[in-house]
Order: structure tokens, then sequence, then C-alpha cells
């Protein structure tokens, strides 16, 4: 895309009966020293591509969510499209408004850029998991929910935005205004799911021990 990111278009679109990927990459990383997360090498590929090639198993098209125009030209390279956050620095939720508004998915797999466990069998459990009424599945490992790894339906947009106009800019305020499915550790185990795939890296302590994990 030229290292140029798409604009968020307002109005909501036509949905189509598909899933899509989304990666927020648009934070901040102070506690990698303001470095970029989705860049950092694990093995041969940048974390931001192990998240996109797990995705792109399921998902008929993956994007990125970023926050600024110069994120988007450092993704360029990977060919990765990129949007640019419509409220950037507002944190996660603002960046999944982004997203919802204006994908045509009828459902969008989430996760945070430096996830680089993540796992398709997970998410095709997370999916497998959610009823009619379900809005979203999220993963609930030894009892902590994680909504940066996990499914929502396009109707999640409508209290996405309510809670944006009441000023709750948390995963959990959304969490609380939704149906969704609280999927365990047991039903991942069962399908010989790793439990990594929730995990992501914050420090540079925690990064070195991605790269040690993925034998680099």
């Amino acid at each position: 895309m030229n290292g140029t990111a798409v604009k968020g278009r307002g109005g909501h679109r036509t949905k189509t009966n598909q899933l899509g990927g989304v990666i927020l990459a648009g934070g901040q990383s102070r506690r990698m020293g303001g470095m970029m997360k989705a860049l950092l090498p694990i093995g041969e590929q940048f974390m931001i591509e192990h998240v996109r090639d797990a995705m792109l198993q399921l998902c008929g098209s993956v994007t990125a969510i970023v926050a600024s125009e110069e994120q988007a030209r450092l993704l360029s390279r990977l060919k990765l499209p990129s949007m640019l956050d419509t409220s950037p620095g507002q944190g996660p939720l603002a960046a999944l408004h982004t997203a919802l508004e204006y994908s045509r998915d009828s459902a969008l797999w989430v996760s945070a850029c430096d996830m680089p466990f993540v796992s398709e069998e997970a998410a095709a459990c997370l999916l497998g998991q959610m009823e009619s009424s379900s809005m979203a599945a999220i993963p609930e490992i030894n009892g902590q929910l994680h909504p940066l790894q996990a499914i929502y339906r396009g109707e999640c947009l409508e209290q996405v935005e309510r809670c944006l106009q009441e000023g709750d800019f948390s995963m959990k305020g959304l969490l609380k205004r939704i149906n969704y499915v609280r999927v365990t550790a047991d039903r991942f185990d069962a399908l010989g799911v790793d439990l990594s795939f929730v995990d992501n890296i914050n420090t540079p302590e925690q990064y070195q021990e991605a790269r040690i994990r993925k034998g680099v």
C-alpha cells in the first residue's frame, strides 16, 4: 500500500459472511524502550509476521491497525495492509472500534501484535464455541480473560461506540456490555492447543524468552 495507511471510513458497511484478521499494532511500547514491538525479529520473521501467518490460515484478509503513517510505512515492506486508528493513543478498544467500523467481515479474529505464539487452532476453537447469541468468544486461562486474543462479531460495534462515548476505554468495560462466551483452558487442552497462544511480550526479558522458545 506504498507505506500509506487507509483512513477509517465512517458508516456501517455491508458485511460478508467470513472471518477477518485484525492485528493491533499501534501501541507505544514504553516498556520496550519505545521500539515498535511488531517489528522485533523472532527467528527469520518479525513478530507481527508470526501473527499474520497464523491468521491467514483462517482469515480471508489480515489488516494491521496502526497509530501513524510512519508505522504504516514500516509495515508496508511486509505487504501487510494497514489502517490508521481513528483515535490513536486511546488504547486497544479504540483500535477495535476502527477495525469494526471499517470491516466488511461478519466477525474478526483480533490479536495484539506482541503475541508471537498465536494459534489458528485456538482461534478455530474460539469460533466453534460461539453460539448464535454470542457477540464474542474470549479465552480464559488460569482465571484471566484475554480480550486481545479473541473473536468479535460485527454486532459489537454499537457497544464499543457506547463505551467510547461514555469515556470508558477499557476492554473490560466492553465485556460488561456484551454477551460473550468464555472458553477455558480445558477446551484448548482437549484439542491439544498450547496455551502459550495468549502469551504476550511486554519487556526485554520476555522478548528474549520468546526467542528461546522459538528456537532462536
